[in-house]
């Protein structure tokens, strides 16, 4: 019995083939956009040293605009809107807090809300190579599944633990998280 032989031009074309089958795959599609909402964040800095807490610094009380997507919650999560956020004084700099949420909208009713609050200073690097973002200094994050489409919703955040294990010194995000959607009309 003789072994097959591949011709060497046909090995990169098989190569190439194969390393794609690990590929992310694109985030889904933006769902229709039924509407806006209006939310509002309160964000604190808390810093801890020795395992203790140290310092909890109020940092802003933000709100905005965000889209209410018709979908049961999956793409709304990957394309949540951003809002104004605010600035955090840390070591000498004012760095940008990013705000972000959405709502959606699926079949029962269920509303979907998901939000999220991150710093990531200038000079971040990625935890692993060529597929991470920058890691964040701090960062929170949240979703809440309810029945039915209530007119408001209020939740809060939590932090990702595994910018705090990376934080020197160890830094958070805490974040309450309210929204209001005008358009639903008020249930007594």
């Amino acid at each position: 019995m003789t072994g097959l032989r591949f011709p060497p031009w046909l090995a990169l074309p098989l190569l190439v083939s194969a390393s794609l089958a690990h590929a992310i795959p694109p985030p889904p599609p933006e769902p229709q956009q039924l509407r806006k909402a209006r939310m509002t964040v309160t964000i604190k800095l808390v810093e801890a040293s020795h395992g203790r807490v140290s310092r909890i610094t109020p940092l802003c009380n933000v709100s905005g605009t965000i889209p209410v997507y018709a979908d049961a919650g999956r793409a709304a999560g990957v394309h949540g809107r951003e809002i104004a956020g605010c600035r955090m004084p840390w070591k000498g700099r004012n760095l940008d807090v990013s705000v972000r949420g959405a709502m959606a909208i699926a079949r029962g009713p269920v509303t979907f809300a998901t939000a999220s609050v991150s710093v990531v200073p200038p000079d971040a690097v990625p935890l692993c190579p060529d597929v991470c973002a920058p890691q964040p200094l701090a960062a929170a994050s949240g979703d809440v599944r309810v029945g039915g489409t209530p007119r408001s919703l209020a939740f809060s955040l939590t932090p990702n633990p595994v910018s705090m294990l990376n934080a020197r010194p160890t830094v958070w995000l805490e974040a309450d998280i309210a929204m209001l959607d005008d358009r639903v009309k008020r249930t007594r």
